[in-house]
């Protein structure tokens, strides 16, 4: 027996004692772990080569996918080391293993990084993935359920 909450409670409830620093990010996607990209994305009804498209993640240790679904985004997330990914499927199963959270527009990943260490609040280097520079927040267990910050992309206005 393990005094570790129920792993779908972790992604469904925030805990209590979360750091109030996640106040405030909207998530944009949710990680969906997998050993195979191209058999989800089959079940899916896309077409597997999608998956030549993944992106390193660094933070999660491995490749990953964006894909828009009538439920949302979903970073399909496939190991490519022996890192957090991995250990998270070793110990949970393919599914639902995190999410991607954005700062608010204007916000930045240095100042975030900042307002964490002054909270005591753990947090990686800054790394590039999927949706551009992030860092993930070290308040949950290796295997997950991982929350990975990301610093929201501006996009020039249209002339």
């Amino acid at each position: 027996m393990t005094d570790e909450p129920a792993f779908e409670q972790l992604l469904d409830e925030p805990a209590a004692d979360e750091p109030p620093i996640l106040a405030g990010l909207e998530p944009i996607a949710t990680i969906v772990a997998t050993v195979e990209m191209e058999r989800v994305l089959r079940d899916l009804g896309r077409d597997p080569e999608e998956a030549r498209q993944a992106v390193p993640d660094a933070l999660l240790g491995g490749v990953v996918l964006a894909i828009d679904t009538p439920h949302g985004v979903l970073a399909l997330a496939e190991p490519a080391t022996e890192g957090r990914l991995s250990a998270t499927l070793a110990r949970h199963g393919e599914g639902d293993v995190g999410r991607y959270l954005a700062l608010v527009d204007g916000a930045d990943l240095d100042a975030f990084r900042a307002r964490a260490a002054a909270a005591d609040v753990p947090v990686t280097r800054v790394e590039t993935g999927p949706f551009g520079r992030s860092v993930l927040v070290l308040v949950r267990p290796v295997t997950g359920p991982h929350l990975i910050v990301v610093e929201r992309r501006l996009l020039p206005s249209p002339a």
